[in-house]
């Protein structure tokens, strides 16, 4: 659910908010080194996304700095829950994206700048910072929600080394690669999703990311 919110808060902001992402910096940092040479290059967009989005991070980061899993999480059979301050956070994150929809929503967007969609990008790039933040706390292996290169990375890695493992190591493996597997999955199909949303119900964009992050930390606030 936190990877489908973070597909389709990226796609939202690329073509709603700048032509910037707020989840995935590596393009962000790309972008802004581009717009040092180009003719009209536009720094200020991808700028702003990567500070605030560190600011996100370092906020979430001493949101949940005191947070000590009872358990590590395991990838088969009952997960641990999550800590309340990886919960509350998130939270946090799924107000501010449901206020970000809600501006976004009153002002019935239609594709043309507006000097407000620049406010609503840097809080979208914050609140990715916080889910980061918080995600990395519960330290799944080769699982991050907000961006995927590296999951790729290790998904395609981890095929490799599937039919060399021992019997009692390849359940445990096979489970881990399937999460990462749906992460991918998921991501794509936010974006695909967010896509269809900007053709047809361009005001609605905002609801994906917010909805399902509101939902996660619903759910994890129940059962924390």
């Amino acid at each position: 659910m936190l990877a489908a919110g973070a597909g389709a808060a990226d796609g939202w902001s690329f073509f709603g908010l700048g032509h910037v992402f707020v989840a995935n910096m590596t393009g962000n940092t790309v972008l802004l080194g581009m717009s040092v040479f180009a003719l009209n290059g536009d720094f200020l967009h991808p700028l702003t996304a990567l500070i605030c989005y560190a600011a996100g991070v370092i906020v979430g980061s001493l949101l949940t700095r005191n947070v000590q899993l009872a358990r590590n999480v395991q990838l088969e059979g009952e997960a641990a829950h999550w800590p309340r301050q990886v919960s509350l956070t998130l939270l946090l994150e799924a107000l501010l994206l449901t206020a970000v929809e809600t501006a976004w929503f009153s002002m019935h967007p239609s594709g043309v700048p507006h000097p407000t969609h620049n406010v609503l990008h840097v809080c979208v790039a914050f609140a990715m910072g916080l889910q980061s933040a918080a995600m990395l706390q519960l330290k799944i292996p080769g699982i991050v929600t907000t961006y995927i290169t590296g999951t790729w990375t290790t998904f395609m890695s981890g095929l490799t080394r599937l039919q060399s493992l021992p019997p009692a190591e390849k359940q445990k493996f096979e489970s881990r690669l399937g999460m990462q597997a749906a992460v991918l999955a998921v991501y794509f199909i936010s974006a695909v999703l967010t896509g269809y949303l900007f053709r047809y119900f361009p005001a609605a964009v905002g609801a994906l990311p917010a909805g399902s992050t509101l939902l996660v930390a619903i759910y994890a606030l129940a059962k924390s």
